[in-house]
C-alpha cells in the first residue's frame, strides 16, 4: 500500500493521507480512526449499492447509515444535494458526524459539497470507485454542483480527512467508465509529465496490471497534489490542471441534452484537441507534438470529436466558465509534452477554429 501526505500550504495545520493500494477498503477501520466520531454515513449512488454495499458494513461501525443517491451527471444538482441535507437531519446528525463519499465523481463532488455545507461543515473522506474519481476528484478538496447548466458553478473547496483509493474497486467498471478515467490521466502528463504520458499511452488501457495502475494512479495523484498543496484555491499554478477543461466542460454539459451525452474524461479527452489546436494556432505548439497527442488518445480508446452541438453553442456556453477574467476566457494550453501555460487568451476566430476540429 502506498501512502501520500498532503500539506496544504496557505493552511499549514491542514494535511491529510492518502492511502493507495490493491483490496484495501477491507482495512477502513484500521486506517480511519472512527471512535472520534459520534455518527458515520456514508452516501453512495445506486450502481455502488447494487454492486459493493453488501460487503461495506463489515467495515464500518454498527452505528453506520447509509444514503443512496441517482447516478450520473444530470443528478448533480442541487436538488440532489437537498436531499442529503434532509436524511442527515432526518439521521439526527451532528457536528460530530462523518460522511464517507463513495462513488465516482459525481458522487464525491456532490456528497464533499453537501458535507462542507451542513451545520457549516462536516468531516468526510473519500472513497472513489473509479478510475477518473481515483485521480481527480478525489483529491484536491474541489465540491460542487451544476447550477443553470454551468459545471461545478456552486461549490466550495474543502479538504477531505482522508483519501482510499482501491484500484481493485476498478473491476467494477463497465470498459467505457475505465477508459474514460485515461483522460485525466493522458491530461497530467502532457502538462506536467512526460515520461508518464508516454508510460500511460504504452499500452491499451485494459492491458495494465493492477500493480501497474497502483503506479499510474499514484504519479499522477502526486503531480496533482504537488500544485494543490502550492495553490489550493486555483489563484495561479492549479490552473495547470484545466487543460483540455474550459472546452471540455462547454461539450460535456451540452452533451448531457443529447442522445449521445459525454463522460467526464471523454469530454476532456475532446477538449484537449481543441485547446491543443489552439496552441498551434498562436505558435505556441508544434503540429508534430499536436499529432502525437491526437494519436495517443485515440490509442487509449478515447474519442477526438463530438456530435450534435453546434460551434457558437459551445462559444456561448464557454463564457460562463468559473475561469474567466473581466469577461475573457483563460486558457491552459500546451508549449510541450510535460509543459502546460496558463491564462493564455485566444482570438473568437482561433477558438472558432480550434472548435472546428472536433466537430
Amino acid at each position: 500500500m502506498k501512502k501520500i501526505i498532503v500539506k496544504i500550504k496557505d493552511n499549514a495545520q491542514l494535511t491529510y493521507p492518502i492511502f493507495i493500494g490493491e483490496n484495501i477498503v477491507e482495512n477502513l477501520g484500521k486506517l480511519i480512526n472512527f471512535s472520534k466520531y459520534s455518527k458515520i454515513v456514508l452516501v453512495t449512488d445506486k450502481h455502488i449499492e447494487k454492486l459493493l454495499l453488501k460487503q461495506m458494513p463489515q467495515f464500518l461501525p454498527q452505528n453506520s447509515e447509509v444514503i443512496v443517491m441517482p447516478i450520473g451527471e444530470r443528478s448533480k444538482t442541487i436538488d440532489t444535494v437537498e436531499e442529503i441535507w434532509r436524511e442527515l437531519l432526518d439521521l439526527h446528525c451532528d457536528r460530530k458526524t462523518l460522511v464517507i463519499n463513495m462513488g465516482g465523481g459525481v458522487i464525491l463532488d456532490m456528497a464533499g459539497f453537501a458535507a462542507s455545507t451542513f451545520m457549516r461543515g462536516l468531516d468526510f473522506i473519500n472513497i472513489p470507485t473509479t478510475l477518473l474519481s481515483q485521480v481527480d476528484a478525489s483529491v484536491g478538496g474541489k465540491t460542487g454542483v451544476n447550477f443553470l447548466e454551468v459545471k461545478n458553478l456552486i461549490g466550495t473547496f474543502n479538504q477531505p480527512k482522508a483519501v482510499i483509493i482501491d484500484v481493485a474497486l476498478l473491476q467494477t467498471l463497465s470498459e467505457r467508465d475505465f477508459i474514460a478515467g485515461f483522460g485525466e490521466v493522458i491530461k497530467t502528463g502532457a502538462i506536467a509529465d512526460k515520461k508518464l504520458f508516454e508510460f500511460v499511452s504504452s499500452k491499451k488501457p485494459k492491458e495494465f496490471s493492477q500493480k501497474e495502475l497502483v503506479s499510474i494512479v499514484e504519479k499522477t495523484i502526486k503531480i496533482k497534489t504537488q500544485i494543490v498543496e502550492k495553490d489550493q484555491k486555483e489563484t495561479s499554478l492549479r490552473k495547470l490542471l484545466n487543460f483540455g477543461h474550459t472546452i471540455g466542460h462547454a461539450i460535456e454539459i451540452l452533451s448531457q441534452t443529447t442522445d449521445n451525452p459525454l463522460l467526464h474524461g471523454e469530454a476532456v479527452a475532446i477538449g484537449m484537441v481543441a485547446e491543443a489546436q489552439i496552441a498551434v494556432e498562436k505558435n505556441l505548439l508544434k503540429q508534430s507534438t499536436f499529432d502525437e497527442l491526437i494519436k495517443k488518445i485515440l490509442h487509449a480508446g478515447l474519442p477526438v470529436k463530438t456530435l450534435n452541438i453546434k460551434t457558437n453553442d459551445i462559444v456561448e456556453k464557454m463564457q460562463t466558465d468559473k475561469k474567466n477574467e473581466k469577461g475573457n476566457i483563460k486558457f491552459t494550453l500546451l508549449k510541450r509534452i510535460g509543459q502546460g501555460v496558463v491564462n493564455q487568451d485566444a482570438s473568437d476566430s482561433t477558438i472558432k477554429t480550434a472548435v472546428g476540429k472536433i466537430l
